[in-house]
């Protein structure tokens, strides 16, 4: 893909994106209003943009020196459908732990830590997770021998779908929503007490696992909470998050109830 062209379509689709965020009264605080909100958000952008450029720069050496076991030659929608359904897999397979394994959890605690349910949740990453996750789905991509082309449509895709997700907003695509993961099917994600709903970006492998769940509406339930029980241990704050898997007592993910499986197969389209 022509990097003119990736990076336009990048840009317009975030900042379009971010524009509408700005709608939202919460978001305008946790940007320029809220002190204790704002260093930490803006602290976690800085990082998360470092980390992006380290995972390039990895994958790119990375991708050089590893063979390609097999070839994709001539089939390129084939190529790109089996390129994110493998991602989506390798990017399930991730979360999935990261929210059952203790050691994991410390990375990815920060990403839930916030109760405020917007598109800086996005930011809330480890750079160290970043890092790690990213070279290897590279790794991993390149092996099976997709072009850069494919890994480059997926990664766009995931750019804009990731940050869509996490908007304040009740966005939908319509019957899409029953495969692209939208704001109010990844807000159950989120909700205190709750798991499941692990897919990055397509809901595929949630169904084919059993942990998809799908709301009865787009529209948020104003009595859902977001962020982590009190108690658990996870520190708040940009410094202690990152540091906090050093902590010889830091506590394995919280007991969540499970979702109801019944939902993922049964449950109507989601509307207004």
């Amino acid at each position: 893909m022509d990097p003119v062209l990736y990076h336009g379509i990048a840009t317009v689709g975030l900042l379009g994106l971010i524009g509408l965020e700005l709608r939202s009264a919460r978001f305008r605080s946790s940007t320029f209003g809220d002190p204790g909100r704002v260093r930490r958000n803006w602290s976690f952008l800085v990082a998360a943009l470092v980390a992006i450029a380290l995972v390039r720069l990895a994958s790119d050496a990375v991708a050089g020196i590893l063979p390609r076991l097999l070839h994709w030659d001539g089939a390129f929608a084939l190529e790109v459908t089996a390129c994110f359904l493998v991602a989506e897999l390798l990017n399930w397979l991730a979360h999935w732990a990261k929210h059952h394994d203790p050691f994991l959890w410390r990375f990815h605690f920060q990403h839930h830590r916030e109760s405020r349910y917007s598109i800086w949740l996005v930011t809330h990453t480890h750079p160290l997770e970043v890092v790690v996750t990213g070279t290897l789905m590279s790794a991993a991509l390149a092996l099976l021998g997709f072009s850069p082309a494919a890994m480059q449509a997926y990664l766009l895709f995931y750019s804009l779908a990731n940050t869509y997700q996490h908007a304040s907003f009740d966005y939908s695509l319509g019957p899409l929503d029953r495969l692209i993961v939208n704001p109010s099917y990844h807000r159950v994600h989120h909700a205190i007490g709750k798991q499941g709903n692990y897919g990055s970006t397509l809901t595929v492998w949630d169904v084919v696992f059993g942990t998809a769940h799908f709301p009865a509406t787009r529209v948020a339930d104003p009595a859902m909470r977001y962020g982590l029980e009190p108690g658990g241990g996870e520190p708040l704050g940009f410094r202690e998050e990152l540091t906090w898997f050093l902590e010889p007592e830091a506590s394995a993910p919280p007991a969540r109830e499970p979702l109801p499986i019944l939902a993922s197969t049964s449950g109507r389209l989601p509307r207004a």
